[in-house]
């Protein structure tokens, strides 16, 4: 299983792929099969209109990333860990984590 993610074109802000579109919140991101997944990622890297730099992020079977991806998605689901709370982001959307 893997999550897709990308960057908006307009503003950098950290997007996910939900099945029906892209979406802020990463806890609506789509779980998708692996072959599935590379398909999505090739189709969003050739068309890169919306989003930027799309890549696959590999899920255990509970959904979360997987430990060594883990640490980076946290903090560009949930913001910069200076400044801001890592939680502010989960706050907006009423959890208290992203993932």
């Amino acid at each position: 299983m893997k999550l897709l993610t990308a960057n908006r074109l307009t503003d950098g802000l950290v997007l996910w792929y939900s099945g029906s579109g892209w979406v802020e919140d990463a806890a609506l991101a789509a779980r998708l099969e692996d072959d599935a997944a590379e398909a999505l990622k090739a189709e969003w890297v050739a068309r890169e209109t919306e989003v930027v730099a799309p890549y696959l992020i590999p899920v255990t079977d509970a959904g979360d990333p997987v430990q060594r991806e883990h640490v980076r998605e946290f903090v560009r689901a949930n913001g910069p860990t200076i400044g801001q709370t890592t939680f502010d982001t989960a706050k907006q959307f009423n959890r208290d984590e992203v993932f």
